[in-house]
């Protein structure tokens, strides 16, 4: 897997989670929309709306969680000792990849009324794509031998997430991760461990 593989892998799975979420409050939405005229006593609304929250919170705790707690297991503690040039060079660093991920972001948090439009999103997430060191830092944390093995469990009539896909494409991929099919979710959350503290 080279670096532009990788930095497809890397958009798409952090993708897939907040695209899941997006999807779960619309149709929340669709059917609250689709609930009969009369208006609801206080018991079916505090019913509904608890339905709801529960529903999000189910889905963010699953997002968040890390099967295999690899994250601490392989997170490294020790604090490098730095040059005062490069401790500034790397808050520097920082706070600029801090602005570009705010810009980014900012492209993408307004969303049509309606579906939501997967080719559109795809269109602008490939046209503002992830700042480069942010692409090396993971690139050079990821173990690309595993991430290609757990890759080769996943279906293979998927199209590869190391490519630019079509809307329809991430529907696919968004259909299945939404099933929590473990394999999916373990290659996503694999992937976007290799993204945390850049």
């Amino acid at each position: 897997m080279d670096r532009t593989q990788f930095s497809y892998l890397l958009l798409h799975a952090n993708a897939l989670p907040m695209l899941a979420m997006q999807q779960v409050m619309s149709e929340i939405g669709d059917t609250l929309a689709a609930q009969p005229a009369e208006v609801p006593t206080e018991a079916q609304r505090a019913q509904r709306e608890a339905q709801a929250t529960s529903d999000l919170e189910d889905l963010a705790d699953r997002i968040e969680a890390d099967p295999e707690l690899s994250a601490l297991a392989h997170f490294d503690f020790a604090v490098p000792a730095l040059s005062e040039q490069e401790a500034l060079r790397l808050k520097q660093q920082a706070l600029e990849e801090d602005a570009a991920a705010e810009a980014a972001m900012a492209d993408l948090d307004p969303m049509p009324d309606g579906p939501l439009d997967l080719g559109a999103f795809l269109a602008r997430a490939y046209a503002r794509p992830l700042p480069a060191t942010r692409v090396d830092a993971a690139f050079a944390r990821a173990d690309r031998a595993a991430l290609a093995a757990a890759i080769a469990q996943l279906p293979a009539d998927l199209p590869p997430l190391t490519a630019p896909l079509d809307g329809a494409g991430l529907a696919r991929w968004l259909a299945l991760f939404r099933t929590e099919d473990a394999q999916c979710e373990a290659l996503v959350f694999a992937v976007t461990r290799t993204d945390e503290g850049s």
